[in-house]
This record gives structure tokens, sequence and C-alpha cells, in this order.
């Protein structure tokens, strides 16, 4: 176990992958997005449990029937932004929308005792409002982080955090109180 670090609680980032960062889906918002979290994250370290997952598709997946070829697993596409990866307690790969099907990170989670949950990440209307979804059904609080969360077509975001406002019951908070909640003064 991580020396200081608060039981129960874990923050997941969602899919700050090269596709969707600086590739074939990024944009400047992005990449604003996923230098702010590596900010965040470098205070947080060791303060709790950061989980990030990562967009790891097989060679046609029937994704790209919706999307193209995208994070195809073992590419640049799939890979943590640049200097994240160093910060995170596990990183999850994941073939789907929701970050808890298919994978480790539900069992990952139930072991550690956590109960809630901070989400972020890319793209909102998609792969995090799946994972806010799945984390839903499977009983955890959860907390959005805003500010560090973007969509692939940012006409979509706040329309997507609307809709995990009414339907899953998430409260939301900014970058800035969300540090201040694990960063000592």
């Amino acid at each position: 176990m991580l020396h200081g670090l608060r039981k129960g609680e874990a923050y997941i980032i969602v899919d700050l992958v090269g596709d969707f960062v600086t590739g074939k889906f990024g944009s400047s918002k992005a990449v604003q997005v996923a230098m702010s979290t590596l900010e965040t994250v470098k205070k947080m370290s060791g303060k709790m449990e950061i989980l990030m997952t990562r967009d790891a598709h097989i060679t046609d997946d029937p994704e790209f029937r919706i999307w193209g070829e995208h994070c195809v697993d073992g590419t640049s596409g799939s890979e943590l932004y640049d200097g994240l990866a160093q910060y995170a307690t596990r990183i999850i790969p994941k073939r789907h929308y929701d970050a808890f099907f298919g994978s480790d990170l539900d069992g990952y989670l139930r072991a550690r005792e956590v109960t809630k949950l901070y989400i972020s990440g890319i793209s909102t209307d998609i792969c995090v409002q799946h994972t806010v979804s799945g984390a839903f059904f499977r009983g955890y609080e959860i907390t959005l982080v805003k500010d560090l969360c973007t969509s692939i077509d940012e006409k979509n975001h706040e329309d997507a955090v609307k809709r995990m406002i009414a339907n899953y019951g998430v409260s939301i908070i900014n970058q800035w109180e969300f540090e201040e909640l694990y960063v000592e003064k």
C-alpha cells in the first residue's frame, strides 16, 4: 500500500492516449486537458489510487466500423499521454467505451475497498460517460472532475455532463477543488 493513501477513494483517468490527445481525434483542448491532468496527478501521487485507462483495440476491432481504426494496442495511439504513466497506480487496458466492461477495474477497486470515484478524461460523451454508467451500476459514488474532461466534438461535452448528473447522480467539481481535497497546504 502506498504511504499516506486515502482509503476508499480512487481517481480514474479515462483514455488520455495518443489518438485522443494529439492523434486522429486530438485537439488543442485535449492537449490542455492532458497537461492539466498531468499537473494534478503530480500533486496527488502517493495520496490516492490513480488508475488510468488506455483504449487498446485489437486489429479489425468491431468498433472500427463506427470510428475507423484508432488506439490499436501496441501503437503510439494507444499509449498514455507523455509523462502520465509514471503516476499511475495501475493502468487498465480496455476495448470498450465502459472501462469496467471486460476489464479487471471493478475487481481491483473492490480488493482495495474503494467506494468513491473521481473520474475525468476523454471523451466526455463516450468513454467517460459510459465509465460513469458502469461505476453507477456497480454502486460507486461518483464525482466528475469536469474541467479535466473534454469531448472529441466539444459541443457534446456539456450535454454529456448534464446527462451524467441527471441519470447517474454524479457530483461535479473542477480541478482546483479536486486538488484542494488532497494537496496539503
